[in-house]
């Protein structure tokens, strides 16, 4: 399978999940898709350009003020299926006050070659207290990222009823009985899909998050799926951490963001 075919898997992962927005209108260039119960929550409210227009930027955010005209959504932001497509518009909207967004799509197949913590156990939180340590790791983080509180509540909000819906299923990793960390497994072909990949401040550097990941790439091939991907910021550290354990890179996610 070659790098082509795995990133369009990623995109496609991204677009199945922002399809669960109960509002979508259709443009010449692409789908806004706006949800208005999480107003402050870019992932829920945005521009997915399939193919820019002939206007360019300027019919782009044309429609987005319409679409968001007389809503509580505070920002603009924009989601390209393809990122060589989103680099060479990259000056003109950095010119309109847009702030441009990189990630890095890896992909992998088979279990990760390291060291875990046999002392972290990692348990399915569908439901009960699994799900509320689930939730307070994952505000913890959000907290120390700097998010206010209403931002929090409707990450939680969104990512519960998204997740339901697409097959997502969150596990916690404890070590020694507390809950240490993250991460979430979304079952799709011959692909899965890693996301909410996060240790608790107080339990980092004690192998949760290698171990987090050799148990869902384990997972994964449980469900038959071939291969296990996920995204990373472009310029943060996370990336480093898949590299060594197998991940490569595959290709690029771009948008931009003007709050």
């Amino acid at each position: 399978m070659d790098t082509d075919e795995m990133l369009r898997a990623v995109i496609e992962f991204l677009r199945i999940w922002r399809e669960q927005a109960p509002a979508k209108v259709r443009t010449t260039w692409g789908t806004i898709y706006r949800d208005d119960r999480f107003p402050l929550i870019h992932q829920a409210n945005l521009g997915w350009v399939a193919t820019p227009p002939e206007g360019g930027s300027k019919k782009i955010i044309e429609d987005l003020g319409e679409a968001f005209r007389g809503t509580a959504i505070p920002h603009q932001a924009l989601l390209f299926e393809d990122a060589e497509k989103a680099f060479a518009l990259q000056e003109e909207f950095v010119r309109l006050g847009f702030r441009p967004t990189a990630e890095l799509a890896l992909a992998k197949v088979g279990l990760p070659d390291c060291i875990v913590n046999t002392d972290l156990e990692v348990r399915p939180a569908a439901e009960g207290a699994a799900l509320d340590d689930f939730r307070a790791i994952s505000a913890a983080i959000d907290a120390g990222s700097g998010h206010s509180r209403d931002v929090i509540d409707q990450l939680w909000g969104l990512w519960r009823e998204r997740s339901h819906r697409v097959g997502m299923q969150p596990y916690v990793a404890y070590l020694n009985g507390k809950a240490a960390g993250t991460i979430s497994v979304w079952p799709r072909g011959i692909f899965a899909w890693i996301d909410n990949v996060a240790t608790h401040p107080d339990f980092r550097m004690r192998g949760v998050g290698r171990t987090m990941l050799f148990e869902a790439c384990k997972r994964a091939i449980e469900a038959r799926c071939e291969w296990v991907v996920l995204i990373s910021d472009l310029f943060d550290t996370p990336k480093e951490m898949y590299k060594t354990l197998g991940f490569e890179a595959i290709g690029e996610v771009r948008g931009f963001l003007r709050e």
